[in-house]
């Protein structure tokens, strides 16, 4: 595993540079799972990303208002989006971290300096091996925890997607509690997950 800028979570960025990969994992003899921020240099990520939303999604942002999305997103400094990728080029997924402090889950959890939230719009899914997709987030999940001051992860997910709930445990998510009459991320019903950097 290699990160070349372990303590550059959440800083702000220029998404028109071309961003190296940060971490690299493997994941099989054949393949490595690698995490870089998401980039505009190109059309690529931005097409990944809207393909994906596209098909999960029934109203999903055009490509004009996700650039400006991804721009403002990486301009920030409090959150940061990463294109999953395999073998340094094969794009799987994109997840984005939110440092909680600016973050709506302080409305409805005390949260600290440390804590951050982790958004996966699209879970990565390899075709005929679904298993892979639990060692993916855990490697994204390993990557942030060795980002300098990263204390504690938190992961909202819908109540209703099964799935989702089901990934979370296998990770190594823990429940925390659940809140039923919150919005956050335009969901009603929610299940908060954590995880401590102890606990990595």
């Amino acid at each position: 595993m290699t990160s070349s800028h372990p303590d550059w979570l959440c800083r702000s960025l220029n998404v028109k540079d071309e961003h190296p990969v940060v971490w690299k994992a493997p994941l099989t003899p054949e393949y490595t799972v690698c995490l870089r921020p998401v980039s505009l240099h190109t059309d690529a990520d931005i097409k990944a990303i809207h393909g994906w939303l596209s098909n999960g999604y029934p109203a999903p942002l055009p490509l004009d208002q996700l650039r400006v999305f991804f721009i403002l997103l990486g301009e920030s400094s409090f959150a940061q989006a990463f294109m999953i990728l395999l073998n340094d080029s094969i794009p799987v997924g994109q997840f984005e971290v939110y440092q909680a402090l600016q973050d709506e889950l302080k409305d409805v959890f005390e949260v600290t300096e440390g804590d951050y939230r982790i958004y996966i719009p699209v879970i990565p899914v390899i075709a005929l091996h679904n298993e892979f997709t639990v060692h993916i987030i855990e490697t994204c999940v390993q990557y942030l925890f060795s980002c300098a001051g990263v204390r504690r992860l938190f992961w909202v997910v819908p109540g209703h997607d099964k799935e989702r709930n089901k990934i979370a445990v296998k990770t190594g998510f823990q429940l925390l509690e659940s809140f039923p009459d919150t919005t956050i991320e335009g969901s009603q019903m929610v299940n908060l997950y954590w995880w401590t950097a102890g606990e990595w």
